[in-house]
């Protein structure tokens, strides 16, 4: 790596995380990119140059979040134990990161509404891994009796992923925490995947 690749990657750190800052305090809304580049000590031209706008750089906060969630994911999705509690561990695991900050979740769920259609694309992708974590868990629990046979992996994966994501949002607004929240999750989840009368 050149040194001025060492910049660049340095430049866009503190912008990331000038960024993470500033839209938690004040909103994404409320914070513009003079204010983003003055606290990370840049021109704030940077942010079009490496993230293509403000919205860019929101973006890129969502993908970094991701990033190691996956692969913690996939870790605890393999674990030993029954399929269910593998299930609730990789949503608490999301519960955790999320609600570790909660302002900041706020903020890229209110923005996940009004992104354009290919940054929506690139997320749906992205989702698609998370949701095939929860499909895998749920094939392997119907396989062992654990959960209903008759209810489709995939399909059910992005049902579950709608859920925690509501929940989530009951979680921001009332002040839920990890514990709470996967206590209503196995509320609303365990009727609908264990087979009838366990």
């Amino acid at each position: 790596m050149t040194a001025r690749d060492r910049q660049r990657e340095a430049t866009i750190a503190r912008l990331l995380e000038a960024a993470r800052e500033l839209f938690a305090a004040h909103g994404m809304e409320n914070v513009s990119v003079t204010e983003i580049g003055r606290a990370a000590g840049v021109s704030p031209s940077l942010i079009n140059a490496y993230f293509d706008g403000k919205a860019g750089l929101l973006y890129a906060l969502v993908r970094e979040t991701n990033a190691p969630q996956l692969e913690a994911s996939l870790d605890i999705a393999a674990g030993p134990g029954p399929a269910e509690d593998r299930l609730f561990a990789v949503l608490r695991f999301w519960a955790e990161g999320d609600l570790s900050d909660p302002a900041m979740l706020a903020v890229m769920q209110a923005y996940s509404w009004t992104w354009p259609a290919e940054t929506e694309a690139e997320n749906r992708a992205e989702r698609a891994k998370f949701e095939a974590v929860l499909a895998d868990l749920l094939r392997g629990g119907a396989a062992a009796g654990e959960f209903r046979p008759d209810v489709p992996a995939g399909e059910t994966a992005v049902s579950i992923f709608a859920i925690y994501t509501w929940t989530m949002r009951m979680a921001v607004f009332e002040g839920l925490g990890p514990d709470q929240c996967i206590g209503r999750l196995r509320g609303q989840l365990l009727p609908l995947l264990r087979p009838p009368g366990t």
